[in-house]
């Protein structure tokens, strides 16, 4: 049986999900960028979608998900492997004249959004590393 390093499980995914945040604010600011660009085609990247790719489908563990929201339990691959998600161009749906389909309400709300859920990202990876540095230091 491998053994599991110290940066192996939760951290990889931790990694890969702001990765993809990262990305995702990349495709949203794009967007809002483009808002007044004849026949521009708004995209979106769905994060949970591709985090479900990289982790597979859950069932090597036998875990089971109680609720969509829920990551699957699957083990990830090394730090090493390429993000290379699908950005989904389905907002193809114009009301404007000029072919544009961003809507910079939506477009807005899927960036705080996004923002929100980066951030808590960064609080998770954070007590991680502080959980960690306490157990280097002895406990507190």
């Amino acid at each position: 049986m491998k053994s599991q390093g110290l940066f192996e499980g939760t951290f990889p995914l931790l990694e890969k999900a702001m990765d993809l945040r990262a990305l995702k604010h990349n495709v949203t600011v794009s967007n809002i960028a483009n808002k007044d660009t004849p026949d521009y085609k708004a995209f979106d990247l769905v994060v949970e979608e591709e985090l479900e790719k990289i982790m597979g489908s859950g069932k090597d563990l036998g875990l089971q998900r109680t609720r969509r929201g829920h990551f699957p339990g699957k083990a990830m691959g090394g730090s090493g492997s390429t993000v290379r998600p699908k950005i989904d161009n389905a907002l193809q749906f114009s009301t404007k004249r000029d072919g544009n389909t961003v809507n910079i309400d939506k477009e807005m709300a899927k960036l705080s959004e996004n923002n929100l859920m980066y951030n808590a990202l960064t609080q998770i990876i954070s007590k991680k590393f502080r959980g960690l540095k306490d157990v280097i230091q002895g406990g507190k």
